[in-house]
């Protein structure tokens, strides 16, 4: 039976990706290449959405787009709740009940959703050598980093990412998060970068926070998009499609005035 529903995954994905060429194609990104992340929400209130397998038909949709972007036909999977992980590369090889094998099984679900930690995560896989390397000892930034600071220094991010290509994160969550006044600080300073956030919100919250960072002041440049979906499984691939994209094309352009991307 598991080769059976292996084999109609496979088929599935292919026609998942078909999808994502049509979609990437309407916006006129073919030849696009991005380095691509999915974050993943871990709070206790997901668990139906794992036990329900809502999560691993996500993450193939979105690997089926993910894909069409990264030259390594691959994305990296990160993890938040109360804290944060980094899971490892997710390849259209191995995507079969890749959530039950290495995540549900190695990862318990957390009491608690922060967003800042896996940001910060994320930002400093992909631009290690963009930040100040010096701690702080004290005061505001210091204790709200927890003695670390999380600043761009622009001119190493000139010197060693200006000509990459651009990062794109896609955010999964189903709920607010308790770490406000950080996130804050670190989508604006995340904002110097080439990276775009998709935040996508699940279930029946007002996720009043995400459509605040979708239009929060003080950034560098517009550097994220929020949409919600009550149920992520009942809405078609063409419009998670069309809607994970509405803004990417936008911001690549105002990135490359910038001088963040190639």
């Amino acid at each position: 039976m598991s080769i059976d529903l292996k084999k109609k995954a496979e088929e599935n994905f292919i026609s998942l990706k078909k999808k994502a060429d049509e979609a990437i194609s309407k916006v006129g990104l073919n030849g696009q290449t991005a380095r691509v992340a999915l974050a993943i929400d871990i709070s206790g209130s997901m668990h139906a959405l794992y036990k329900n397998g809502v999560v691993q038909r996500a993450v193939e949709r979105l690997l089926a787009l993910g894909v069409k972007f990264d030259d390594n036909r691959s994305i990296d999977i990160f993890l938040f709740g109360k804290n944060d992980y980094e899971v490892g590369e997710l390849s259209e090889r191995d995507f079969f009940n890749y959530v039950n094998d290495h995540i549900v099984k190695k990862y318990q679900l957390e009491s608690y959703t922060n967003y800042a930690g896996v940001m910060k995560r994320i930002t400093k896989k992909y631009y290690p050598q963009a930040f100040e390397g010096s701690s702080t000892g004290g005061g505001f930034f210091g204790k709200l980093f927890g003695g670390q600071k999380f600043s761009i220094d622009q001119n190493a991010y000139k010197a060693h990412y200006q000509n990459s290509e651009p990062v794109y994160v896609y955010f999964l969550t189903d709920g607010d998060n308790g770490d406000k006044d950080e996130t804050e600080l670190v989508i604006r300073e995340a904002s110097k970068l080439g990276i775009f956030w998709q935040f996508v919100g699940i279930g029946n919250e007002k996720f009043q926070f995400l459509s605040k960072l979708d239009n929060l002041q003080g950034r560098f440049i517009d550097n994220a998009n929020f949409f919600t979906c009550t149920d992520l499984d009942r809405i078609s691939d063409e419009e998670l499609f069309k809607r994970s994209l509405a803004e990417f094309p936008s911001y690549l352009t105002k990135a490359r005035s910038k001088g963040l991307i190639k």
